[in-house]
């Protein structure tokens, strides 16, 4: 496992793409990805894990999620995959989420990335089908910030 103080974490810029779309099997295989990706990077939400100047993963933090901090994409690159490259990227995504609410997602089939949330810290908070044909979206939630006094109804 690399520790998190040995990566270096910055946002992406337009030369990284190209790692980028190397880390994520969906871009390799879809134009739209490499768009998507490209329109993230010019919008400054993705974020890169950098090593001795190799980008070994990226995750992309949006707040178009009822106006909280939504993660909608984390990849890391086969070769660093288990070495805690997501679980880093995830928690430099927690430092730099703007509201005290972060939201991410996942399949119902993808339990490798549910673990992932769950060694995060997100806890699940909902479902949403329909979207994949017998593959239910589950969502997942993390409170931030909760050294800030609570509102006196919470209490």
């Amino acid at each position: 496992m690399l520790a998190a103080p040995d990566i270096l974490f910055r946002p992406a810029v337009v030369a990284d793409l190209p790692q980028l779309y190397a880390s994520d099997p969906y871009a390799q295989a879809h134009e739209s990805r490499r768009g998507e990706l490209q329109r993230m990077v010019q919008q400054a939400v993705c974020v890169v894990a950098v090593v001795d100047g190799h980008v070994l993963g990226f995750a992309v933090l949006e707040y178009h999620f009822f106006g909280h901090g939504f993660v909608s994409l984390v990849c890391v690159a086969a070769a660093y995959r288990g070495k805690g490259i997501a679980l880093s990227l995830l928690m430099e995504l927690a430092q730099r989420c703007t509201t005290q609410k972060l939201f991410s997602s996942t399949n119902a089939s993808n339990t490798p990335a549910q673990r992932l949330f769950a060694r995060a810290g997100f806890v699940p908070s909902g479902i949403v089908e329909n979207l994949d044909p017998g593959d239910p979206e589950l969502i997942f939630f993390k409170a931030l910030h909760k050294d800030e006094p609570q509102h006196p109804a919470a209490l």
